[in-house]
């Protein structure tokens, strides 16, 4: 394995935190499915690795280049090709990408990734271990390492005994070159295993940086949602306080007890009411949004904080409409989202739908606010089609009693009136002068 994929996605982290972070709005920050696709380049790249350094090997100041394309991208990321571009753009702004080269729209193009980011191991092994053993064989025989030596650097010294052993001090001057060799090995070790936990402890508090993030963030949406209901309920109650003194006035039959009683009777029944309306809003915003999650999002990757949004921005569609007009427009909802469907078919390349939190926002003209003239000019294009099928009818019932003999067909009068009461019932003059045209003729005898 060349590149080590787990220090590489922390250092990531790490790069993308601080890139995030000098950030002025969240349009030009690095998104999570943004990393995701980062990390899967980085795993593809590292397989074109291996396979290149079993050619030639590689060369650390000049690795080459990773040749890809939108498809292949896509069908691993689970996204679409259009996504694949943005992020690559937006991988190209953040500095992760360096360089993109382009070949045509028939071919794969190169990518080039920041080498800060990678963490290329056995590289170096691979690199010089054939250069070493030419040099070794060509260097001269003082020149040569031989790992075997274990002799010191330092001249021997003997005492006035003629022995062929060496002496302490001899001795105790080899432990000291032994130990300070061992020191060496040992503290290349310990600075390795500590640039090592630096990257580990790094990747932990960004981990949970980002667990406090959504700690946060869902604790924002809790109190979103607390507050929509609490103005709810204070609507509700200077309602109730302007309209109680007028009946109170118009009565005047109430003690002050009963209009305690009352009071606590009614505020019981209004939290009732106001709890099974929430659930009930909340069902058919949830229903909603899983139909609009299959139609229009089916091969985009939302998260969960986008999810939530919709939800609640559902939820404001649904807050002004009556119990009774809930089911209906319920289907409204439905059947406008079926007409986006058909309209991005139509040209899926170039037609795609805005994020959620775009989208579904009451404010945006631009977004599903608009599809409801699509709805209306749609409903009065079958309601056209409806009348004009009454007319057809009409016609056709006329001219086959006129084709039948005369022992089977009915009066031509009876006919005539039959179809035009049917038609007049519609109270638009346009249709009947359309029958007239085509049943009265010049030489027809009622």
């Amino acid at each position: 394995m060349i590149i080590d994929y787990s220090v590489s996605f922390q250092v990531l982290d790490q790069f993308v935190f601080r890139f995030n972070k000098e950030q002025p709005s969240m349009g030009t920050k690095v998104r999570q499915s943004m990393i995701a696709t980062t990390k899967e380049i980085i795993k593809i790249y590292g397989v074109s690795l291996i396979k290149s350094d079993k050619v030639q090997p590689l060369d650390l100041h000049n690795l080459p280049s990773l040749r890809t394309n939108n498809m292949q991208l896509a069908k691993i990321t689970q996204a679409s090709g259009r996504t694949i571009q943005r992020h690559i753009d937006r991988l190209l702004e953040s500095g992760i990408l360096t360089k993109k080269v382009w070949h045509g729209s028939h071919s794969c193009y190169e990518l080039f990734i920041n080498p800060k980011i990678l963490w290329i191991s056995e590289l170096e092994r691979v690199k010089n271990s054939k250069k070493r053993e030419q040099e070794e064989k060509k260097s001269d025989t003082d020149n040569q390492v031989f790992t075997n030596n274990k002799s010191t650097k330092c001249p021997h010294s003997y005492t006035y005994k003629t022995t062929y052993k060496r002496n302490n001090r001899i001795i105790a001057v080899d432990k000291l070159n032994d130990l300070w060799t061992g020191n060496l090995d040992q503290n290349s070790e310990k600075a390795e295993k500590t640039q090592r936990k630096d990257l580990l402890q790094n990747g932990t508090q960004m981990e949970n940086v980002l667990e406090k993030q959504t700690e946060a963030e869902k604790k924002a949406e809790k109190t979103q949602r607390k507050n929509l209901f609490q103005n709810d309920a204070q609507r509700k109650d200077a309602w109730r306080e302007q309209v109680a003194p007028k009946n109170d006035a118009a009565q005047g039959k109430h003690t002050s007890a009963e209009k305690i009683r009352a009071q606590q009777t009614g505020a019981v029944d209004n939290q009732h009411s106001d709890a099974a309306r929430h659930a009930f809003l909340l069902q058919h915003a949830d229903a909603l949004w899983e139909f609009a999650k299959e139609k229009l999002y089916k091969n985009a990757w939302l998260t969960k904080k986008q999810c939530t949004i919709a939800k609640t921005l559902l939820y404001q569609w649904y807050e002004p409409v009556s119990d009774n007009r809930i089911e209906h427009v319920h289907q409204v909802y439905k059947d406008r989202i079926l007409l986006v469907e058909k309209y991005i078919k139509k040209d899926p390349d170039k037609r795609f739908v805005t994020l959620p939190h775009l989208y579904f926002d009451p404010k945006n003209p631009n977004g599903f606010t608009g599809t409801k003239p699509w709805y209306e000019t749609q409903k009065k294009h079958k309601a056209s089609l409806k009348l004009q099928q009454i007319v057809r009818c009409q016609i056709q019932k006329f001219k086959r009693n006129e084709a039948k003999d005369t022992a089977e067909a009915r009066p031509r009068l009876t006919v005539f009136r039959e179809c035009e009461q049917r038609i007049g019932k519609l109270q638009i003059p346009s249709l009947l002068q359309q029958f007239y045209a085509e049943v009265l003729q010049p030489n027809a005898q009622i």
